[in-house]
């Protein structure tokens, strides 16, 4: 194959649908196996944990089935645990072209509910102390 070749059509639709799932497999790892320390360059900059700091560590709590400990690390990962697998299925079966994805007038709103509710959950827990630490 020539270095100045473009990569067919059907192979780029396949890895950029590939790709979303790629990222959530490296963070999963990084949640099952990585270490306590954090990755936010938010909180490395600031040392104070921003609004979604813990969630990946509440993921990969959820992921090894301890549910309470997943919601101490985030009480919001059920709902971003529902929203990205959601989005991935959607996204997965658009690229696989057996849906059409039409209508998307709704997500706009609800990133929008989303980050609002994670803004709110944060003032929380930084008031009642119950933020991760950094």
């Amino acid at each position: 194959m020539k270095a100045d070749r473009p990569v067919p059509g059907r192979l780029r639709s396949w890895l950029l649908c590939a790709a979303p799932y790629v990222a959530v497999c490296g963070l999963l790892a990084l949640a099952l196996f990585g270490s306590e320390s954090t990755i936010c360059g938010f909180a490395n900059v600031t040392g104070v944990p921003c609004p979604g700091c813990g969630m990946t560590r509440a993921m990969g709590e959820l992921l090894r089935g301890n549910v309470a400990a997943a919601h101490r690390q985030h009480p919001l990962v059920w709902l971003l645990f529902a929203e990205l697998l959601a989005a991935g299925t959607f996204w997965g079966l658009h690229c696989a072209g057996w849906i059409r994805w039409r209508n998307r007038r709704w997500v706009a709103p609800l990133l929008g509910l989303t980050a609002v509710l994670l803004i709110v959950v944060w003032i929380v827990r930084l008031a009642n102390g119950t933020a991760p630490t950094v």
